[in-house]
C-alpha cells in the first residue's frame, strides 16, 4: 500500500475514519489482532478463558447458530467454533507459568526502563557545568546540618539482639527482636520526620504531599542511616539505642529476612567510601522522589528534587574529580533502598498471614505504607 511521503502508517484498526473495523467472530467493534484475528474484546475474552480452563460446551441447536453481536452468547460452542474457524490461534493463550513469566518479564522490563531513565539524567547533566554555585553551596550546607542536627545519640551500653535459631524458645525469642527493632524505629521515625523539615522547600509542599513523602521515604532513610553504622569487619549494625545485630543471627527466623537486605546493602554502601555530605544528600534524594504515588503537586517536589541532585552531581565533581562513575553508583543506591523497602513491605505482608499477631503496629503501618509507593 502507497503512504505519501511524511504522513505516518496508521494500522487500519486504528483507523476510525470509517468507524472501527468489525470484529470477525460477531461483528462488534473490533480492538485489534488477538491471537491472530481481528476481534473485540468480548471476543478475546472468551476465547483465552475457554482455552484457559479448557472448558467444554454443547449446542441446544443443530451445530450452526449464527454468530453476531446480540447473539454472541445465546451459544457458547458455536461461538468457540466460529473461533477456531475464523483462524484464532489455541496455542498463543498463555497457562498460568506462562502468565506468571510475562509478568515477571514486564517488572523486569520495568526496572530496566527506570534504570535507563536513571543513565540517560545522567547523561543530560554531564552537559551542565561542573563546579558548584553558590546556590548549591547554600543547599547542600541546610541540608547536612538538617541531617547532623536529628542524628540520635548513640548508646554505648550494648544490646545484643535475641538469637532467633531453631528450638523451643524460638517463637518468644523472635517476638522479643521484633519488639526491640520496633522500639529502635520509634526515634528514628521522629527524627526522619526532623530532617525532612530541615531540607530547603519540604515545609512548603502540599501538606499531603509532605505526609506522603515521609511516609514513603521513612524506611529508606532509617535503612540507610542504619547501614552507615555498620562495621564490615565484625559484620555487625551498631543501632543508637545500643542494639547490636550480627549478621546471620537471625537467619532462621521471619525477622532475618528483613535484616538480610540490610546487611547487604550496607557492605555495598561502605566499599564507596562516601563522606558525611554524601550521605546527607543522599537523604535528601530519598525524600524528595517526584515518582512517588500519589503525588498532588508532583512538578514542585520534581523541582526540588532536581536542584538536590544538581548539587550533589557537583559535589561529587568537585571532590571526586579522578571518580567519574561514582556519581552513578551513588544514584543506583537510590534504586537499591527503594527494592528493600517494596521488598520489606511484601516479607512484612507473608509474616502476618502467618504468625498473625507476632508484628508490633508501627512495622505494619511503615511497610505498609512504604509497599504503596
Amino acid at each position: 500500500m502507497f503512504v505519501p511521503t511524511g504522513v505516518p502508517y496508521i494500522p487500519s484498526y486504528m483507523d476510525l475514519t470509517n468507524g472501527p473495523e468489525p470484529c470477525v467472530v460477531c461483528g462488534d467493534a473490533a480492538t485489534g489482532y488477538h491471537y491472530r484475528c481481528m476481534t473485540c474484546e468480548g471476543c478475546k475474552g472468551f476465547f483465552r478463558r475457554t482455552i484457559q480452563k479448557n472448558l467444554q460446551y454443547h449446542c441446544k441447536w443443530s451445530k450452526n447458530c449464527i454468530i453476531d453481536k446480540s447473539t454472541r452468547n445465546q451459544c457458547q460452542e458455536c461461538r468457540f467454533q466460529k473461533c477456531i474457524r475464523i483462524g484464532m490461534a489455541t496455542d498463543l493463550v498463555l497457562n498460568e507459568r506462562q502468565r506468571t513469566a510475562k509478568r515477571k518479564l514486564i517488572e523486569d522490563n520495568r526496572e530496566r526502563r527506570k534504570t535507563e531513565e536513571v543513565r540517560t539524567k545522567i547523561r543530560i547533566e554531564d552537559c551542565e557545568p561542573d563546579q558548584l554555585s553558590e546556590q548549591d553551596r547554600c543547599l547542600i550546607g541546610e541540608i547536612c546540618m538538617a541531617y547532623e542536627a536529628t542524628r540520635l545519640k548513640v548508646n554505648n551500653d550494648r544490646i545484643q539482639m535475641p538469637n532467633c535459631d531453631s528450638g523451643d524458645d524460638n517463637r518468644t525469642a523472635e517476638l522479643e527482636a521484633w519488639q526491640q527493632l520496633s522500639e529502635v524505629m520509634t526515634p528514628s521515625i521522629v527524627k526522619v520526620v526532623e530532617f525532612a523539615k530541615g531540607v530547603p522547600g519540604f515545609i512548603q509542599l502540599n501538606v499531603d504531599d509532605q505526609i506522603l513523602l515521609l511516609k514513603s521515604c521513612c524506611m529508606e532513610i532509617m535503612c540507610l542511616r542504619a547501614a552507615c553504622r555498620y562495621d564490615p569487619t565484625n559484620q555487625t549494625l551498631f543501632l543508637p539505642s545500643g542494639l547490636t545485630i550480627h549478621k546471620g543471627a537471625l537467619y532462621q527466623g521471619s525477622l532475618g529476612v528483613l535484616v538480610e537486605p540490610i546487611f547487604e546493602f550496607a557492605t555495598g554502601l561502605s566499599k564507596l567510601e562516601l563522606d558525611e555530605t554524601e550521605i546527607a544528600l543522599l537523604a535528601a534524594v530519598l525524600l524528595m522522589q517526584s515518582d512517588r504515588s500519589g503525588l498532588m503537586e508532583a512538578e514542585k517536589v520534581e523541582k526540588l528534587q532536581d536542584a538536590i541532585l544538581g548539587a550533589y552531581k557537583r559535589y561529587i565533581a568537585e571532590n571526586r574529580p579522578h571518580q567519574p562513575v561514582h556519581w552513578a553508583k551513588v544514584l543506583m543506591k537510590v534504586t537499591d533502598l527503594r527494592t528493600i523497602s517494596t521488598r520489606h513491605a511484601e516479607r512484612v505482608l507473608c509474616v502476618r498471614l502467618d504468625s498473625t499477631g507476632e508484628i508490633p503496629p508501627l512495622f505494619l503501618e511503615m511497610f505498609g505504607e512504604t509497599g504503596k509507593s
